[in-house]
């Protein structure tokens, strides 16, 4: 027990340096890599919305100028009232009140204005932030396949879930974006307006001012750096706190966050297994544990830490503004509305310095976590992109060759194919079959040009594949994965994969495939949508979605269909006895290739190709491979003929 107990401690101190590690590295990058860094998300940003930021900035701009304007004309009134000129003078009095109408007036049509522009920045930020959240998937959507089930790209991925945890994404480098440039701007404006007040404050700095403005920028300092160092204990004890068996505390949160676990699919397993309990361990136990709470104790007093010192470095420089003019103003320097004025300029400066030095270290860092998202969307595709445009043949006479190919997948050195050669021929029916892991899928996916063989060669019609474009050549293929997917859209928008589609066509497929009775029970047919993500959906069986799929794939009508790894797993003996026997009418002319496990399925197909560790052992007929008695395939028959027998 002590042993696990000291493992436990050493995995905990080890993420710990780990945390600390990255954190230097962050803290230590040179402001010129920094700066490179957020010219590629500003980049990004503009591509997605070029208005967003300027018009951000007229916001921003227009917010200062109002402020000292209200500065101004506060200051202006009680230089008024104070020299005394206005007393028992109604035309002076007049005058005084046409001037601060005017000023008001100006102040309110600014302020509509800033609003008005504001309500368009909203709107275009929500844009943004669906468009940004969007960029990643966006990206695998264009990627090889052979790059997104990459080792590397997993690692990539796993790093941008928790690079953007947190509340570290987008929202955050806008956040302080925005901060930043509202500091800037209202930094110019305190020295514009506060030029005289600067100007006596050098003049008298000598004797009384410069002590001031000294022990304000010691103190100032001093509490800056105590905020930072509670706000860097207050990261490192939020990434490093652990339960006693190990758990990070941070799981419970991302477990509870995770909608999926709780949608209605679920509520079956989790009844008949009595999921309940693990649930409950996981996102409300995990919290309620003394070790956790003990951690969120410490994380909640550095916090508190961070924030009260951040507090008073920003009370002392405001109230050390305002003394600072009130020594001006008993010296006779200056009448008491300029004091005021001048202290909001002094306040805003040295106020506005303060938090800039705060949330620049802050705002690089959030940046620096983006860059793995920058580093995803900068990746280049390394399949070969041919030129050759696919011949439209009316005939669909397409041949293809596998000629001694061998493949191995990412990250693995076990051969799926090896020495591979195979003939499909125009219009033939074949089947493929073999064990797990034999190479069937991987052939499908290397046909697909989903992959590129390590070695040897795949050809249409005598050309090598990769010399045509990619998503011409793509168009010869209709493939029902095993692993296919339905979308929450209407049934005839998952048929045809688009939202414009021939409904009478669509409706053909799916009664073709055995979905006639039921496409007549749904509500709006074709337009109904599937599933209960919307509140008048519609939900399908497994069966059902198998034959969906099969619709799809009949729709597109490619000269290529291919059936992966049981089409017709779902679906029950006299279903999938009618699919087959019917397929032939189906796909018509097309070339189908079906890879399946249930052998008895073979006998619908005129060839049937027989795989064994990732090469093609037997070719031939049902008829042909039972004849011969050692081979694989009257091994794989026997075996399952037993079960019916």
């Amino acid at each position: 027990m002590s042993e696990i107990k000291k493992d436990k401690k050493d995995v905990k101190e080890d993420s710990a340096n780990k945390t600390e590690i990255k954190t230097d590295l962050i803290s230590k990058l040179p402001l010129k890599s920094h700066l490179r860094n957020v010219r590629k998300v500003l980049k990004v940003v503009q591509d997605m919305n070029q208005y967003y930021i300027p018009m951000y900035c007229v916001v921003h701009l227009l917010h200062v100028i109002n402020n000292y304007m209200s500065l101004i004309l506060s200051a202006y009134i009680l230089n008024a009232l104070g020299s005394g000129k206005f007393a028992g003078s109604d035309s002076a009095f007049a005058e005084l009140f046409t001037q601060v109408l005017l000023y008001c007036v100006g102040m309110f049509m600014l302020r509509i204005i800033e609003y008005g522009v504001m309500d368009r920045v909203g709107l275009e930020e929500d844009i943004l932030f669906k468009r940004f959240q969007a960029l990643t998937e966006q990206k695998m959507l264009e990627m090889d396949f052979s790059q997104i089930s990459s080792p590397t790209c997993d690692a990539l991925r796993h790093r941008i879930q928790e690079d953007t945890n947190w509340e570290s994404g987008i929202y955050q480098f806008i956040r302080y974006l925005n901060h930043i440039i509202f500091c800037g701007m209202n930094l110019v404006g305190a020295i514009v307006v506060g030029i005289p007040s600067i100007k006596l404050l050098v003049a008298s700095g000598q004797y009384v001012v410069f002590p001031i403005v000294l022990a304000l920028a010691v103190i100032s300092v001093f509490t800056t750096k105590m905020s930072n160092k509670y706000a860097k204990a207050f990261t490192h004890a939020l990434a490093t706190g652990y339960e006693d068996d190990g758990l990070p505390i941070r799981m419970g949160w991302d477990f509870a966050n995770n909608t999926s676990i709780y949608k209605y699919q679920n509520g079956k397993d989790v009844r008949i297994y009595g999921g309940s309990g693990l649930l409950k361990r996981y996102v409300l136990d995990n919290w309620d544990a003394p070790e956790n709470k003990a951690v969120d104790r410490k994380i909640a007093i550095c916090k508190g830490k961070s924030g009260f010192c951040y507090v008073v470095s920003g009370e002392i420089i405001e109230k050390g503004a305002y003394l600072l003019m009130a020594v001006l103003a008993l010296a006779g320097k200056m009448p008491i509305g300029d004091m005021v004025k001048y202290a909001g300029c002094i306040m805003t400066l040295f106020g506005d310095m303060d938090r800039m030095v705060k949330i620049i270290p802050d705002f690089f860092q959030h940046v620096r976590k983006h860059m793995s998202t920058m580093e995803l969307l900068e990746m280049r595709n390394e399949q070969y992109q041919g030129t050759l445009p696919v011949e439209k043949r009316s005939d669909r006479d397409y041949r293809i060759e596998f000629r001694n190919v061998s493949f191995r997948y990412p990250g693995s050195d076990r051969y799926a194919l090896k020495n591979f050669s195979m003939k499909l021929q125009v219009g033939e029916k074949l089947a493929v079959v073999g064990m797990n892991g034999s190479g069937k899928t991987t052939m499908i996916k290397l046909l697909c040009r989903l992959y590129d063989p390590e070695e040897g060669e795949i050809l249409l019609n005598g050309v090598d594949i990769r010399k045509f474009r990619q998503e011409e050549y793509r168009e010869l293929f209709s493939v029902v994965f095993q692993d296919f997917q339905l979308f929450s859209f209407t049934l005839g928008e998952n048929v045809a994969s688009g939202s414009d589609f021939d409904k009478e066509k669509a409706e053909k497929c799916l009664i073709d495939v055995g979905l006639g009775s039921r496409m007549k029970k749904l509500r709006e047919g074709a337009n109904t949508y599937l599933y209960k993500d919307y509140e008048d959906g519609e939900e399908i069986s497994g069966g059902e979605a198998q034959k969906i799929a099969i619709a799809r794939a009949v729709y597109k009508n490619a000269p290529f269909i291919l059936l992966d790894d049981e089409p017709t797993a779902a679906l029950d003996p006299i279903s999938e006895y009618d699919i087959y026997t019917s397929f032939d009418r189906i796909i018509g002319d097309n070339t189908a290739v079906y890879i399946s496990h249930r052998l008895s399925s073979c006998r619908f197909c005129e060839k049937i190709a027989v795989f064994h560790e990732g090469c093609l052992v037997q070719m031939g007929s049902h008829k042909e491979l039972l004849e011969d008695m050692d081979g694989k395939y009257y091994e794989l028959w026997n075996a399952q003929a037993q079960y019916y027998q």
